[in-house]
C-alpha cells in the first residue's frame, strides 16, 4: 500500500500515523507496516486476530480490547478502506474487523511502554 499524501492520524504521543507501506509475510507469520515517520512496526498474524477490534470480537457496546486466544497464522487478503483502516482477512476466515491507522499503530508491542497495553483502549 503506498499514496502519494497519505492521511495522518493524531496518537497519544501527539505525533502523526501516517502509514506508508503493509505487507504481510504469511511465510514468517508477521505483518510489517511502515510509518511515513520512520518507524516499522512489526506484528504477528497471531496478535492482529487476537486483537480484531470489530464488534463480534469487542461485544456490540464498544467495551475496551482484549486478546482472543487463536492459532491463525495467515493472512488471505488486504483491503483499505477509505484513507483511515486497513481490513485483513484472517487464514480463519475473519474479515470483520476495521484497523483504523492510530488503532493498529498502537497494537505495536515494540511501543507498549509509550502508550501502554492494548487492553486499555475503546
Amino acid at each position: 500500500m503506498t499514496e502519494a499524501e497519505p492521511p495522518r492520524y493524531d496518537v497519544p504521543s501527539g505525533k502523526q500515523v501516517v502509514p506508508a507501506d503493509v505487507q504481510v509475510h504469511n511465510e514468517s507469520q508477521r505483518v510489517d507496516v511502515t510509518w511515513a515517520d520512520g518507524h516499522t512496526s512489526s506484528y504477528s498474524i497471531s496478535r492482529l486476530r487476537g486483537y480484531c477490534p470489530c464488534a463480534e470480537c469487542r461485544g456490540h457496546s464498544g467495551g475496551p480490547l482484549s486478546f482472543i486466544d487463536n492459532q491463525v497464522s495467515a493472512i488471505l487478503d488486504v483491503v483499505l478502506v477509505g484513507r483511515y483502516a486497513v481490513n485483513f482477512k484472517f487464514g480463519d476466515g475473519h474479515a470483520t474487523g476495521l484497523y483504523r491507522w492510530e488503532g493498529l499503530r498502537r497494537l505495536d508491542p515494540a511501543e507498549v511502554e509509550r502508550w501502554g497495553p492494548p487492553e486499555q483502549y475503546r
